[in-house]
């Protein structure tokens, strides 16, 4: 599943929204003072989930400032990968594609229309956050003006 969308807001204040939310990610699932780099793993519990399947290893593939963020989250059923790329067309104006590769590893088989109804909510989803990113970095701009 893959979603662009540009957003009026520029490469540098996407990426450390994007960061922010990483470290506190981090901090926490009690991973206080590790540096946050390429090749990082490190595991959490799941909010959403409870038994198996709940415990997330996290793993930051990429890390590219302002431009390239790669990680994937592995439980005990499926994996997934998430890359947000992020490519700048102005000082104000960035375009942001984001993909996700979703796998599933578990013994139960998940039918092909369930597997595409997930798909289109999370894209759904993703154009949303990407727009609610854009309203955060925004009304960040006024208060500081």
């Amino acid at each position: 599943m893959k979603v662009s969308t540009e957003l009026n807001v520029n490469d540098k204040e996407f990426w450390d929204v994007m960061i922010n939310s990483l470290k506190e990610d981090l901090k926490n699932s009690n991973k206080k003072g590790i540096e946050l780099k390429e090749g990082l793993k490190y595991k959490k519990r799941s909010t959403q989930r409870k038994g198996i399947g709940s415990e997330i290893t996290v793993h930051i593939k990429r890390l590219v400032p302002n431009e390239l963020y790669v990680a994937t989250f592995t439980t005990a059923i499926d994996h997934t990968q998430i890359t947000y790329k992020i490519d700048s067309l102005n000082e104000s104006k960035i375009k942001v594609t984001y993909e996700e590769e979703y796998e599933n590893v578990s013994s139960r088989k998940v039918p092909a229309w369930r597997q595409k109804m997930a798909e289109k909510q999370s894209a759904k989803k993703a154009k949303k956050m990407l727009k609610e990113v854009e309203k955060f970095i925004l009304n960040s701009r006024k208060k500081n003006n």
